[in-house]
């Protein structure tokens, strides 16, 4: 197991490199009758279903499943087979909060027209046949959202790229890159790589947007540890995903220290400390049972009792 709760956090680097394990020292925060939000990459949906294993799947939300529709006219990312909406980066997880606290909107027109279908720059694989159809879809995505929102005692947000897409027309952030599942994007975004001050801001914001609404609310953060499949950088993919990744460990640690609300937890380092043995045959997607190990322990370290 990668992760373990001790009385006392492991100081001293040789004993690490005895066991390779990563300590927890406790902090009981939060009750296991309290409710949870999630969102994130794939990696949030990992932590998600060994949550819903140890505490019920009532206390995790969204419920995406409660969004209707035909699926021979509209597709929303993988729903009803996933209970996720991919949110790979900082900026599109925002967008969310801000959209369902009704602080932005899209414009009406506001999409792409793909092969005869609309599809939603903001959230993965949103198509629809017709524009009624989109902006109902639309609408339903943001009141199961709205709903977690307002249903949580708590927040877990995983954060993974810093790579991202500005749309020309908006000025917003596209939740994926350009072309991804055979839709668009292609002329209508363009590449940038937000740095430490950029990050820091968007997730300083995310943090006190939802301390304002929920101000006994804790929001505890990782770093997904999924490697970027590919880099738009002109760097190596390791480079790029190693600069993606610090970037993001180092944010988080400073919005930890500004904010007293927020708890870092270090699953990202967890799963790197497992060297190979953590992943899946594809080297990008932990093994299932090293989340459901890496869960326990978070349930170990901050619930109470």
């Amino acid at each position: 197991m990668p992760i373990k709760t001790a009385n006392k956090a492991n100081p001293a680097w040789k004993r690490f490199m005895t066991d390779h394990m990563v300590t927890s020292s406790p902090h009981p925060l939060v009750k296991k009758t309290d409710r949870f939000f999630l969102m994130g990459s794939c990696f949030a949906e990992e932590i998600r279903l060994a949550l819903e294993t140890t505490l019920g799947a009532d206390k995790v939300g969204p419920d995406y499943r409660q969004v209707s529709f035909d699926p021979a006219l509209a597709q929303v990312d993988e729903i009803p087979d996933r209970n996720h909406l991919n949110t790979y980066n900082a900026y599109s997880v925002l967008q969310e909060i801000e959209r369902l606290l009704g602080l932005w909107e899209p414009a009406a027109d506001d999409y792409w027209q793909v092969d005869g279908r609309i599809q939603c720059p903001y959230r993965r694989l949103v198509f629809a046949n017709t524009p009624a159809l989109f902006s109902q879809i639309s609408a339903d995505l943001t009141r199961v959202l709205r709903q977690g929102f307002d249903a949580a005692d708590h927040f877990v947000f995983t954060f993974g790229m810093t790579e991202v897409f500005v749309n020309k027309q908006s000025g917003k952030i596209a939740n994926q890159k350009p072309g991804y599942g055979l839709g668009g994007g292609v002329d209508e975004t363009t590449y940038h790589r937000a740095g430490f001050s950029e990050n820091l801001g968007v997730i300083l914001r995310l943090v006190d947007l939802i301390t304002a609404a929920k101000p006994k609310a804790r929001i505890f953060c990782t770093v997904s540890p999924v490697p970027l499949k590919r880099t738009f950088s002109g760097e190596d993919i390791f480079v790029a995903n190693t600069l993606s990744k610090s970037t993001l460990r180092a944010v988080l640690a400073e919005v930890a220290e500004q904010r007293a609300n927020v708890t870092y937890f270090p699953s990202y380092e967890a799963v790197i400390s497992g060297g190979d043995a953590a992943w899946e045959e594809d080297g990008r997607h932990v093994q299932r049972p090293v989340v459901e190990a890496i869960t326990r322990t978070f349930v170990k370290t901050y619930f109470s009792p």
